[in-house]
């Protein structure tokens, strides 16, 4: 092939794909669930910011589980054969702002999953608003109980459906060509990373979670439509 006809190809293709061209949507299951508690806090009010400020996306891969069988035919050695799927888990990165918004956007969604309760019965909200600015007030935040119990939310209550679409730079916005959508149902956080702070060169903070999840599938797209807003199901 030319290098003519070669350019020409990945022209009618679109161009060539890059990294920095994708948005995450995140639908919650239950508007009684974790998107209530959410919606109840004053730092998810105002923007999406938990959507705009993904700074670092994982898409999942596609993996089998393989068995094996030997001795099927006379002279062939081991046979693997695929059983089933596997769903590995994803990560997302977010830049922080001075809010700590995604950082406290993960944690409530965390905490709901391990709902806490007093030693006399009350339950403990998961979110402690202090209502101000200042340091002495805010390093002297009530302490919980030690001996406090803790009890698991139902799965449906803290699932979600997150659609992640690889997209490239269009006439309508930076992500106006979707080329893929991935799909992944009950979707939960299991680790938020650890946010490393230090003296020295200032830095953006960014917040990383790990997730599961019991379903993926991915739907190809023309470029120029965007699919969104597709069904979850």
């Amino acid at each position: 092939m030319s290098y003519r006809n070669l350019m020409s190809n990945i022209a009618r293709g679109g161009g060539m794909a890059l990294s920095t061209g994708f948005r995450v949507k995140f639908d919650f299951d239950k508007a009684d669930g974790v998107k209530s508690k959410l919606d109840e806090q004053t730092f998810f009010k105002g923007f999406n910011f938990h959507e705009q400020f993904v700074d670092e996306v994982t898409l999942p891969g596609a993996q089998a589980a393989t068995g094996q069988m030997t001795g099927r035919f006379m002279g062939e050695g081991v046979t693997n054969y695929v059983h089933q799927k596997m769903f590995t888990d994803f990560q997302l990165g977010w830049m922080c702002d001075a809010n700590m918004s995604p950082f406290k956007f993960m944690q409530t969604w965390y905490q709901y999953i391990f709902q806490e309760f007093n030693s006399d019965g009350s339950e403990i909200d998961p979110v402690q608003e202090l209502g101000g600015e200042e340091e002495e007030k805010a390093m002297g935040a009530s302490k919980f109980e030690v001996n406090r119990t803790t009890r698991l939310q139902y799965p449906e209550n803290y699932h979600c459906t997150v659609r992640i679409a690889k997209a490239e730079k269009g006439p309508k916005g930076e992500t106006g060509r979707v080329s893929t959508i991935h799909v992944l149902q009950e979707v939960f956080p299991y680790a938020v990373e650890a946010i490393p702070l230090s003296f020295g060169t200032s830095q953006l903070v960014k917040c990383t979670a790990s997730f599961y999840y019991s379903k993926h599938r991915v739907v190809y797209n023309e470029q120029g439509r965007d699919m969104l807003n597709i069904p979850s199901n």
